[in-house]
């Protein structure tokens, strides 16, 4: 008999009691014959160690001392798991199909040149409605958003055209040895964009990102942050990672990025100093966090841009595909003011 490709579910933990029995309890229904599982914790202190413990004794723990996040979390733990595939599983997410695992190894294996596959994310509080299907740029630099985003799932991303640019950290399959040789998550996120970050790097030298339509998970929204609002700490984060994902992966068009990026951050500034002032403060913080860390981030840059194997072109022509993308409902005008901005912008390059 072939011998089926080892996988290690690592499931993210940082004082996530609450989510793990639904989570642990779906992923034991899992149909594959070559599977490990592991709790990968940053140093809770809910007990939600001593409690997968006792209640799923077949889940393997990996601690960390401290609070890693999900970047250097993930990044140390795989190193320790010898698997051909790692599964990065949020704990705030529920496996809907017993198959889903096998789905996704079909998908990286049907071509050499997937690095990563990402799953089919659904709404928890509404199976019917898409939480993510992969990441898409916005345009003009602007920053990333999940495919599908709050859509009715009428299986619009089901046919085997369909490639997201980037897959969504919450559930994606991702081939070991590829993530070792990238050089994993970027440690200095901590929280957010590493997925994309990951993704476009994988894209500069050739790798392809999948997607498994079968392998369907259900997924509360930032239900491991606390909060779905898109708070300060969150917008920093966001907002510092981004640029520094920019300074590190474009190629030819870093500067039209960054002339985009320079417009863009103090119109966001300003309007959040007359709406919401501490979110002023997280924009400007995120800036200062890239200036004080550029020569690792240059340093970073002359890597990846020597390494790279495919063209500007290549690689925009995923990142900004042709679909519809999900605008939340927040601040609309303050959304069409940059929309007609950036517009321009776009029309002043394409005439130069």
């Amino acid at each position: 008999m072939v011998r089926s490709p080892s996988v290690a579910v690592m499931v993210l933990n940082y004082n996530g009691l609450r989510w793990l029995h639904n989570c642990l309890s779906s992923v034991a229904k899992t149909d594959y014959p070559n599977l490990d599982v592991y709790l990968v914790d940053n140093g809770s202190v809910d007990r939600s160690v001593d409690y997968v413990q006792k209640c799923f004794p077949w889940v393997k723990i990996i601690h960390h001392a401290t609070n890693l996040g999900f970047a250097e979390g993930y990044n140390r733990a795989i190193e320790k798991v010898k698997a051909d595939y790692i599964l990065l599983l949020n704990s705030d997410t529920e496996v809907l199909n017993q198959k889903w695992v096998k789905c996704l190894v079909d998908a990286a294996a049907a071509d050499l040149r997937v690095a990563a596959v990402a799953c089919k994310m659904v709404s928890m509080e509404d199976h019917s409605r898409l939480d993510s299907v992969g990441g898409m740029g916005i345009p003009f630099w602007r920053g990333f958003v999940d495919i599908g985003k709050e859509e009715y799932d009428r299986g619009q991303y089901d046919s085997g055209g369909f490639e997201p640019f980037s897959f969504c950290g919450g559930a994606a399959l991702i081939k070991r040895d590829i993530f070792i040789r990238v050089g994993g998550f970027d440690g200095r996120f901590f929280l957010y964009n590493e997925d994309v970050d990951f993704s476009w790097r994988l894209r500069l030298l050739g790798y392809r990102v999948g997607f498994a339509t079968k392998a369907k998970v259900a997924h509360y929204f930032s239900g491991t942050a606390g909060s779905k609002a898109v708070d300060p700490g969150k917008l920093y984060y966001c907002h510092r990672n981004l640029l520094r994902t920019i300074l590190k992966n474009c190629g030819s068009s870093l500067s039209w990025a960054l002339r985009n990026y320079s417009l863009f951050s103090p119109i966001v500034t300003g309007g959040f100093l007359i709406f919401e002032p501490e979110k002023a403060i997280a924009v400007v913080r995120a800036i200062l966090w890239n200036l004080s860390n550029f020569r690792d981030t240059y340093a970073r840059r002359l890597e990846i841009q020597t390494r790279r194997a495919r063209s500007e072109a290549e690689v925009l022509a995923r990142m900004y595909p042709r679909l519809n993308r999900y605008q939340p409902a927040e601040h609309i005008k303050m959304r069409r003011i940059l929309n007609t901005l950036f517009e321009h912008s776009q029309q002043s390059r394409l005439r130069c």
